[in-house]
C-alpha cells in the first residue's frame, strides 16, 4: 500500500506567538494515515494565557483558530488544508479528537476549526492531545507525496446572537441614529434595513456618510454571533504571513522599511508583539484571506465594543464609558514584557505599544481597555479597517477566506471590497493626538470612508473575523 510521507515542521502561532496573548502551539505531528478514504491525523497542542468561559454577564469565550498550512516536497507556497466537516461541525461526528477540556468544532468550508473551553472557568489554558482530520485527498495531495505541514493559531473571542444599539445618543461625528430623532437605533435581526427617517429606519447625523436605500440581509450586521480577533494583528503575525506565501507574493505584500528585516522565508519583525501598522488595506485583507477569516463591518464592531442588550453612555469609548487616559511611563517597552504603569488607550505616542500591554491579571475593563467581551485595544494603537454600510459597502456578504490569494498577492474573494469608498476606520490609533480624541468613540464615524485603500499609513492595521457556526 502507498503511503502519504508527511513531515511536521516548526509550527507556528498566528497571532502575538510568544509575546502578548502567548498562544502558542507544540507538537505537531501527522499519523493515522487512511489511504483508502485519503485522510490522515494533524496532532497538535495549544495553549494560551488568560482564557476564560462565563454563562453570566457577557456570556461568551475566547478561544483560538486554528488552521493547517501544507507544501509539496520542492514547493515554495503553502496551502491551506481541508479539515474533515461532520454533522453540526460536532467534533466527534468529524472524526476529531478533543483535548480534555476543549470542545472542538468545525465550520462547513472545512478552513479550520475553534478549540475552546467546554465549562466555565478561567486562567491559562493547555489544550493537549488535539486531533484534526485532514482531509489530503481532497487538496490534491496522492497518497504517497512527501509533504509538509505547519499549524497555525490566533486568539479570537466569542461575540454572542443578540440585540444591540448602533449609537450612542451623543454628539459623534456622522454617528449613527434613529431615523426620526438623534436617538440610538436599535439591531433586532440580520433582516434587511431600510435608510430613512422614520422611528423603524436607520439613519445618521450626516446623511451622506451613510446614503439612501436599504442594506440587504446579506451584510453582516452583527446580530448573529461571530468570533473576532481578541488582539490587533501583531508584526509576528504579519511575518508568519510573509515567510509562508512565496516571495514574489511576499515582496509585494512587505511593508519593509525599518518594521521587516531579513529574506524570505526568514523575515523577521523589529518588534514582534506590536500592533502592526504600516499596512494597506489591501494587506490587511490578503492576511485575513490566507487565514481564512474575513474584514469586520462597522456594525459588528460597534457590536463586539458595546455588547448586546446594553444602554450605552452618550459618548463612550469601548470600554464603556468616557474615561480617557493615554498610556505613559513604559516599562521593558519594545520586549515582550512590555507593560505601562499609566493609562487605559495608546492615542498620543509615536509608536504602537505591545498588543494586550495595558491588561493585567487584575485589570478591570476600564483599566485595560477592553471592551465589553474583552476584546483589546478596540480603540487607539491600530485603527480597525471596518466594511461600511454605505450604498458602496452594502455589497459586502461575509464570504469568509478560503486561504488562497491571486495572482498579485491580493485577495481572491470577488465579494470583498476593492475600493476605498466601501472601507472605513473606527477607533483611531496611537499617533492620533489628543485634538481628535474624538475619534477613538466607539460610535464615532470621521473616517467612514477610507482615501487610501492601496497605500500604507503608519496607523493602519486591523483584525479580522468569522461567523460563528
Amino acid at each position: 500500500m502507498k503511503r502519504l510521507l508527511l513531515t511536521a515542521t516548526a509550527c507556528l502561532a498566528l497571532g502575538t506567538a510568544t509575546i502578548a496573548n502567548n498562544i502558542q502551539v507544540s507538537n505537531a505531528s501527522v499519523n493515522g494515515q487512511n489511504a483508502a478514504l485519503d485522510y490522515s491525523m494533524v496532532n497538535f497542542n495549544v495553549s494560551w494565557e488568560n482564557s476564560w468561559r462565563t454563562s453570566t454577564n457577557e456570556s461568551n469565550y475566547d478561544g483560538a483558530w486554528v488552521f493547517v498550512k501544507f507544501r509539496k516536497k520542492n514547493a515554495f507556497a503553502w496551502q491551506h488544508a481541508t479539515i474533515n466537516y461532520g454533522t453540526g461541525g460536532a467534533a466527534t461526528a468529524s472524526g476529531h479528537t478533543e483535548p480534555s477540556g476543549s470542545t472542538v468544532r468545525t465550520p462547513a468550508d472545512g478552513k479550520g476549526v475553534w478549540i475552546y473551553r467546554n465549562a466555565n472557568g478561567s486562567g491559562n489554558v493547555n489544550f493537549t492531545g488535539a486531533q484534526l482530520r485532514w482531509n489530503y485527498g481532497v487538496d490534491g495531495v496522492a497518497d504517497n507525496d512527501s509533504v509538509e505541514i505547519r499549524v497555525f493559531a490566533v486568539e479570537m473571542v466569542y461575540i454572542p446572537q443578540g440585540n444591540f444599539v448602533l449609537g450612542s445618543g451623543g454628539t459623534e461625528t456622522n454617528r449613527f441614529r434613529r431615523g426620526d430623532k438623534d436617538t440610538c437605533f436599535a439591531v433586532t435581526s440580520e433582516g434587511t434595513i431600510t435608510v430613512g427617517i422614520t422611528a423603524a429606519n436607520l439613519s445618521s447625523s450626516n446623511s451622506t456618510s451613510l446614503g439612501t436605500g436599504t442594506i440587504p440581509a446579506a451584510f453582516p450586521k452583527g446580530y448573529n454571533a461571530f468570533w473576532v480577533m481578541k488582539y490587533e494583528i501583531s508584526q509576528q503575525q504579519y511575518a508568519d504571513f510573509l515567510n509562508s506565501i512565496d516571495n514574489a507574493s511576499a515582496t509585494t505584500r512587505n511593508p519593509s522599511g525599518a518594521i521587516y528585516t531579513g529574506t524570505h522565508p526568514n523575515i523577521v519583525p523589529t518588534q514582534p508583539e506590536q500592533g502592526a501598522g504600516s499596512l494597506s488595506v489591501v494587506d490587511v485583507m490578503a492576511l485575513l484571506d490566507w487565514s481564512a477569516i474575513r474584514p469586520m463591518t462597522e456594525f459588528e464592531y460597534e457590536k463586539a465594543c458595546r455588547g448586546a442588550n446594553q444602554t450605552p453612555i452618550p459618548n463612550e469609548y469601548p470600554w464603556g464609558n468616557t474615561t480617557l487616559v493615554n498610556v505613559a511611563s513604559p516599562t521593558d517597552q519594545g520586549l515582550s514584557t512590555e507593560t505601562w504603569a499609566t493609562g487605559n488607550c495608546n492615542f498620543s505616542n509615536a509608536t504602537p505599544m505591545r498588543c494586550g500591554a495595558v491588561a493585567t491579571a487584575t485589570s478591570n475593563r476600564q483599566q485595560s481597555g477592553a471592551t465589553f467581551y474583552g476584546v483589546m485595544e478596540m480603540g487607539g494603537n491600530i485603527s480597525e479597517l471596518m466594511v461600511n454600510a454605505t450604498t458602496a459597502g452594502r455589497t459586502y456578504t461575509g464570504t469568509h477566506g478560503n486561504g488562497n490569494l491571486d495572482n498579485t498577492a491580493s485577495h481572491d474573494v470577488i465579494s470583498w471590497p476593492n475600493l476605498s469608498s466601501q472601507i472605513g476606520m473606527r477607533g483611531a490609533a496611537y499617533n492620533t493626538g489628543n485634538f481628535y480624541s474624538y475619534q477613538l468613540m466607539t460610535s464615532d464615524r470621521y473616517d467612514y470612508v477610507s482615501t487610501t485603500y492601496g497605500s500604507r499609513q503608519p496607523s493602519y492595521g486591523g483584525r479580522g473575523v468569522r461567523t460563528a457556526e
